[in-house]
């Protein structure tokens, strides 16, 4: 199209394009034909009916008046607004739909050292619904049962409870002792499942797993560590708000299956004092697994958590998402996939450890995908959760 067809507001746009150092792309009879509205005007209209920028370069507030025929019937449709608006409305392809993030390309991305794709991210919001997490359809992730809610204390305590506040102190610091015992006693790379049973006490003791996560302050350290120990892999993501950089990758272990306490007794021992008593065995290397990672990123004090976690069919739910009384959750459309956005930020009683929680699958792969922002001092929008995880999708 020559630029004598163009209207004053298309021809705008594209200067405007050009101004950025961004590609111009001609969009009239697109839109045209998208609003079905191609060759509607009059050649008279065409010509008279227009309404010129202001010399300040603001927006008109009228484009122009267009007329559709549909059968045999006319009906004249006023356009208002910017011509951005008319764009957005063909672009975003109607319904409930949102665009978030900012573009860096060109010069700024050169500067900075590091080529970023287009951190703009078009999503659709739709009613919460749970999605599969493996191809078979009947691992899901979904809600949890029941809401978590503050604990709040009797009013006036009596002497039961009273007591029962004092041993469940005492067995808080036995198990305390026992962690700190674990670190000690094993060689680094060791783990180990512990029990602390009390001599007096009737039943089996808590059964713990002392499995510290690898930790990496380096991308390249942690890729390398995740083909060792065939755990699932996270690529970084493509965008990411300014001024947020690696702080942390982080592998956890699990084990297959966990002993019975009776699995434990005549093994190691070690006496905790006040009749506590601490058994463990250490773990062999068939029997640990290492089904989550996660990349840490940081900015100030404020941090954005990204995770991976590997599921089987047998797991039902593969993700029971915590909320509380005060989460509102939704189903947000990316690429044409679904995932399920948390957002606790109207909690003022409990921390949920997010403020904002994006989740999604890949039925193919069988794994499990999060971006959380935390609920304390976080700057994280919405948008920019959705933006990150937009960036991560293939």
């Amino acid at each position: 199209m020559g630029k004598r067809e163009l209207t004053p507001e298309e021809q705008f746009l594209k200067d405007g394009d050009r101004s950025a150092h961004w590609n111009t792309v001609d969009v009239h009879e697109p839109v045209m034909k998208a609003l079905g509205l191609e060759g509607a005007l009059t050649a008279e209209e065409d010509e008279t009916l227009l309404q010129t920028l202001p010399p300040s370069g603001e927006a008109p507030k009228v484009m122009r008046r267009m007329e559709t025929r549909t059968g045999r019937r006319q009906k004249r449709m006023p356009v208002k607004g910017w011509a951005a608006a008319v764009l957005a409305l063909v672009l975003l392809g109607g319904g409930y739909t949102q665009f978030s993030g900012k573009l860096q390309q060109g010069a700024e991305a050169q500067s900075s050292g590091e080529v970023r794709q287009g951190a703009g991210a078009q999503y659709k919001v739709l009613p919460y619904q749970p999605l599969p997490a493996t191809a078979s359809g009947g691992t899901l992730i979904e809600k949890a049962k029941e809401p978590l809610k503050p604990y709040i204390p009797e009013a006036q305590p009596g002497i039961e409870y009273e007591a029962n506040q004092k041993l469940s102190i005492l067995y808080n610091q036995k198990y305390s002792k026992g962690a700190e015992l674990m670190k000690e006693l094993l060689l680094p790379g060791e783990y180990a499942t512990y029990v602390i049973t009390r001599e007096d006490e009737e039943g089996e003791g808590s059964m713990n797993m002392y499995r510290p996560p690898l930790t990496f302050n380096d991308y390249t350290a942690y890729k390398t560590s995740v083909e060792e120990h065939n755990a699932p892999v996270l690529e970084q993501p493509a965008y990411l708000p300014e001024g947020y950089a690696l702080d942390e990758a982080i592998i956890k272990p699990s084990f297959l299956k966990v002993p019975d306490v009776q699995e434990l007794e005549g093994g190691d021992e070690r006496d905790l004092g006040d009749n506590f008593q601490l058994s463990w065995r250490v773990e062999k290397a068939e029997n640990i697994d290492y089904p989550y990672s996660s990349l840490v990123y940081k900015k100030g004090e404020v941090r954005v958590r990204i995770g991976v976690s590997r599921v089987d069919d047998n797991q039902n739910p593969a993700d029971p998402l915590s909320w509380s009384e005060h989460t509102k959750m939704e189903n947000i459309e990316i690429k044409g996939r679904q995932a399920i956005f948390s957002d606790d930020s109207g909690n003022k009683e409990l921390d949920l450890g997010y403020k904002y929680k994006l989740v999604w699958s890949d039925p193919g792969a069988k794994v499990i995908y999060s971006v959380i922002a935390g609920q304390e001092n976080t700057e994280l929008t919405k948008d920019e959760l959705i933006a990150i995880a937009a960036s991560m999708m293939k």
